[in-house]
């Protein structure tokens, strides 16, 4: 898992939560025009950034904010940033379409992560971000926070016990920090209501098992426990490898495991280039089937290959939408 082994490998873990099947959500694609900003009090939060516990604050509405990764990025501008950007960086895949045109307003500093120079050539007042941004692989924290720009992770890519509500909770204070708590709500009671229409179609579906096959060295690499899994449950897809004594969100597993669990659906990370090409996931659907050890696995034998890619399964805006696409597939259903 390209992300996965490049960031959680290192030590930022998404976990999470099971969640009731209560929720409810809509098309994360809506761009709430943004509030005109007004003159707020003081908004404070604590973060740990390179091992450190530290609070921040702002105490006005920022108007040069930095995003350090795409998910973050996307984020600010699900809620009509963009205006409030003035650079972002990490861009890992194509960037979520109903964004496209509201991402190509804002400044690109790096195809990684821009250089301290650079950053701070764009006189920032606000930065965001996955943890590892902000360590020494990336502009350490300290560095940036010394020059009284706040930093803010979002919870749901720190927590252990992150989950849809974390995310929720994520937006709502992109919201708080930048005055526009009313374009947060109207984006959170929107995916909540997406989210009930999904899982009233699907309620009284029997559940179906599933694999995440992310990438393989020789062995699979896949989640176990975390947001992946339980977002998954939402919709009535149960990861094989939850109770499999594995404490980790991403890890490796062996094909053996895969063939004893005997899944109904493997859901496969797609990392190829490009909205319309998925010949990664050509070819990882080709390995496994023609692995002799997986032959008479049920998702094999019936050809039931889901592609994904991996923002649409970790923490951000696309998780919901994403859900309905995935409940169609796995459950043979329109839901409109």
């Amino acid at each position: 898992m390209r992300f996965t082994k490049k960031f959680l490998r290192k030590g930022i873990v998404i976990g999470v939560s099971t969640l009731a099947l209560t929720f409810g959500l809509t098309a994360c694609g809506n761009n709430p025009a943004p509030e005109k900003p007004a003159a707020t009090s003081e908004v404070s939060w604590t973060e740990t950034l390179d091992g450190q516990e530290v609070t921040a604050k702002v105490d006005k509405v920022p108007t040069r904010a930095i995003s350090m990764s795409q998910a973050t990025t996307e984020m600010m501008l699900a809620l009509g940033l963009e205006d409030k950007m003035v650079g972002t960086a990490m861009k890992e895949e194509e960037i979520y379409p109903p964004l496209q045109e509201a991402y190509d307003k804002v400044k690109v500093l790096s195809e990684k992560w821009p250089s301290y120079e650079t950053f701070m050539a764009e006189k920032p007042d606000f930065a965001t971000g996955w943890e590892v941004p902000f360590t020494k692989r990336g502009i350490p924290a300290e560095r940036i926070t010394s020059q009284g720009v706040p930093i803010f992770v979002p919870s749901s890519m720190q927590k252990l016990d992150a989950d849809l509500n974390t995310v929720f909770a994520d937006m709502m204070k992109y919201g708080e920090i930048f005055g526009a708590t009313d374009a947060a709500k109207v984006w959170v009671d929107a995916q909540k209501k997406l989210l009930g229409t999904v899982q009233t179609k699907i309620k009284d579906l029997p559940r179906k098992k599933i694999f995440v096959y992310d990438s393989s060295d020789g062995q699979p690499f896949t989640a176990f426990k975390g947001y992946t899994t339980n977002i998954l449950k939402l919709i009535g897809a149960d990861n094989v490898m939850e109770n499999a004594g594995v404490d980790k969100t991403w890890a490796a597993t062996s094909w053996e495991s895969v063939v004893a669990a005997d899944p109904d659906y493997i859901i496969i990370a797609d990392y190829s280039n490009g909205v319309r090409n998925d010949e990664d996931f050509q070819e990882k659907v080709a390995t496994i089937k023609n692995n002799p050890q997986l032959q008479n696995v049920t998702a094999v034998r019936e050809n039931h290959f889901v592609k994904v890619k991996l923002s649409e399964i970790t923490p951000g805006v696309r998780t919901v939408e994403s859900l309905q696409r995935l409940a169609e597939e796995i459950h043979g259903v329109k839901i409109d």
